[in-house]
């Protein structure tokens, strides 16, 4: 891998610059994170950073909807936004000369939205239905059940929205969500590519440097929950997702965290995927990821079957979890660190994914890692390393979710 250029820098008002210099390549990715996700929703309003999302896009300064977005359009951005437990998200890539254009158009985004009323029913509304689409999608739904039901209150909130309290949401109720949490305090602004630090630093002063607000303090984690939910629903499929607990971007077992994790569920020669799919046949899709919300880590899994096969399912897979601390093979780590790195090969040629990647670190650890010691970390994992780490971390405190006609039992 060439060696990268990482700068950062941190305005007068709050927002810090980060930014990756990689002159191979033509475009620029950025990503602002802003500290207002859903965990700051107010309280019974659950969903109200998410309909501000679409809505300071509906129209900004001298922009109304249309031309902002046409406008952006213009500038071959290809945008992005979301909202997580902690972080709203905006992100985009596009041609490097358009970067300082692209820059001038989220300052009025971010800054002077005009929130108008007929354009926020439209955002309610929108948001009301992406709900409704989630019955139609059961595993973006199992994932927000074990969210909900694993992680503590408020990083539990599902970001879509609860229905009955956004059909309650009042544009105020918006504006003044948007008045406090929309601030450059705490904010990251992160560009990779063929970018300018100090262009994108002077950039950044004239178009930010007069945004203003209030220092936002994160709310309080609480701990991880133990529990189990079941929805019923009459159908041919079972929908289980599993959470337990794990370490987090900061921990130093976390390389062997991701590399326990890979062996699990890193392919078609993983455990998971060997012994409950292809050996038994007791599913139709399965994997686990290791994630971290908020800063609190945990290992997400997903397993899709039928309503006779679902129990048996769901207990071969929590034996393959608790078997981890009885030891792995030189075979599986040296797998598990191959899928590791082309992930990480793959990240380091999308501007993107650097993008969003720095802005993860700074946020996580206070630092941007680069790409050679993500590399380096990995390939220093020994079998005892991995062994040791998921011995101490046992995989244990399973919370289960399912959607399905029947309810199932945990047994671990």
């Amino acid at each position: 891998m060439a060696q990268e250029k990482i700068d950062i820098h941190k305005l007068s008002n709050g927002l810090t610059l980060i930014t990756e210099q990689l002159p191979e390549v033509s475009s620029a990715a950025f990503v602002f994170l802003l500290p207002c996700g859903v965990a700051y929703d107010p309280h019974e309003r659950t969903g109200c950073a998410n309909v501000l999302l679409e809505l300071v896009f509906r129209g900004a300064g001298s922009y109304d909807s249309r031309a902002l977005n046409l406008k952006m359009d213009n500038l071959g951005l290809h945008r992005n936004s979301g909202v997580s437990s902690v972080h709203c998200s905006f992100s985009g890539a596009l041609l490097s000369d358009n970067l300082l254009e692209a820059l001038k158009l989220h300052a009025e985004v971010f800054c002077r939205p005009r929130l108008d009323n007929d354009q926020f029913e439209y955002s309610r509304e929108l948001a009301l239905q992406t709900l409704d689409s989630l019955e139609d999608d059961p595993r973006q739904k199992i994932g927000l059940l074990a969210q909900e039901h694993f992680l503590p209150w408020p990083y539990n909130r599902p970001s879509p929205g609860v229905k009955d309290q956004l059909q309650r949401l009042t544009l105020n109720e918006v504006k003044d969500f948007w008045s406090h949490h929309y601030s450059p305090r705490n904010a990251i602004f992160a560009a990779a590519g063929k970018v300018d630090h100090q262009r994108l630093v002077t950039a950044l002063e004239e178009n930010f440097g007069y945004w203003q607000g209030q220092q936002i303090t994160e709310p309080p984690r609480g701990k991880c929950k133990i529990s189990k939910f079941h929805q019923p629903n009459e159908g041919a499929q079972v929908h289980i997702g599993v959470m337990y607990p794990s370490v987090n971007s900061e921990d130093k077992g976390y390389y062997a965290a991701l590399a326990a994790v890979a062996v699990l569920s890193g392919g078609m020669g993983s455990r998971l995927f060997t012994e409950v799919r292809e050996k038994r046949g007791l599913c139709y899709a399965i994997g686990a990821a290791h994630r971290v919300t908020g800063r609190m880590g945990a290992v997400h899994c997903y397993l899709g079957s039928t309503p006779e096969r679902a129990q048996e399912a769901l207990d071969v897979s929590l034996q393959e979890f608790t078997k981890l601390p009885d030891g792995i093979t030189q075979a599986e780590l040296d797998r598990a660190k191959v899928g590791l790195r082309a992930s990480l090969i793959m990240q380091g040629e999308s501007t993107s994914a650097r993008a969003l990647g720095c802005a993860g670190d700074f946020y996580h650890l206070g630092r941007v890692r680069t790409l050679q010691e993500i590399e380096q970390n990995i390939q220093s994992l020994t079998v005892a390393d991995v062994v040791e780490h998921v011995q101490i971390h046992k995989p244990k405190d399973f919370t289960v979710v399912s959607i399905g006609p029947k309810d199932i039992e945990v047994n671990a």
